[in-house]
């Protein structure tokens, strides 16, 4: 038997930040993400800007996802189709000028979309888009056009001791997905309770820090592998390694664009 839960480096935990907006503090932020060696993804909002702008963006969030959030931060499903498209794609081109690689992701503004929403979201080339309903679990998506987070950060704290104490549970999800805004962070208390927050989930062997895309990418290239009825081959077509595990017991990495025989 085959299961999909192994992610790099065989690990079976994943955490993930996701922001939305675009504010000054996001700098402030990224600096605690990178003290701590864990990653975020950033949804920007925002059309034409200049290159000062583009090359101070660019600079803040290096090493970490820039995503899409629309132009003007409406509310996606009040709006009728083209005006989806047009924020969208508008979007997409200032943030590809900022990141100079194709963003592909998104969250909802105002946690608004509905199946109209998700189809433009599949036309514009979007390929996952963050909700905002806390599920209060560690659960991956059934839908990535539908990912819902675990919870906002005010609320982390205590969940992050729930998915520690799991750590080896074979019974929970294995995704912890925080979001909110880095304009909630109004006061020294509120920095420190994320920077407590990051103290507890860093540097565990156990987990897999990642941005929202690289879960997305990863997952893809799990279930593009080619396996024989036998279980016993396995192909690899993607351009990424890809870990697996084989009756409960033995943990295999399939390397890009190679073959195994077991």
């Amino acid at each position: 038997m085959i299961q999909y839960h192994v992610y790099p480096g065989g690990k079976k935990r994943i955490v993930t930040f996701s922001y939305d907006d675009g504010h000054e503090n996001d700098a402030r932020l990224i600096e605690l993400f990178n003290k701590y060696q864990v990653k975020g993804t950033f949804h920007l909002n925002g059309g034409a800007a200049s290159e000062e702008e583009i090359i101070k963006r660019r600079a803040r969030y290096q090493g970490h996802e820039i995503s899409c959030h629309t132009v003007t931060h409406g509310w996606p499903a009040r709006m009728p189709y083209q005006s989806i498209l047009s924020e969208t794609m508008e979007n997409r081109r200032l943030l590809e000028e900022i990141a100079q690689y194709p963003v592909v992701g998104m969250s909802y503004p105002s946690g608004s979309y509905n199946e109209e929403v998700k189809t433009a979201m599949k036309m514009c080339g979007i390929v996952y888009s963050r909700t905002t309903k806390n599920t209060g679990n560690f659960q991956l998506p059934e839908d990535f056009l539908e990912w819902h987070p675990s919870c906002h950060h005010r609320n982390a704290l205590e969940l992050c001791d729930s998915f520690l104490e799991k750590l080896d549970s074979q019974w929970v999800g294995p995704l912890f997905y925080i979001w909110g805004h880095s304009h909630e962070f109004r006061t020294e208390q509120d920095w420190q309770m994320m920077e407590t927050l990051l103290q507890k989930l860093a540097g565990n062997e156990k987990i897999w820090y990642a941005t929202n895309f690289e879960i997305y990418r990863y997952m893809m290239a799990q279930k593009a592998l080619l396996i024989t009825a036998d279980e016993k081959r396995f192909y690899n077509p993607t351009s990424m390694n890809v870990w697996v595990e084989k009756d409960k017991k033995e943990i295999i990495c399939i390397p890009a664009g190679g073959t195994i025989c077991l």
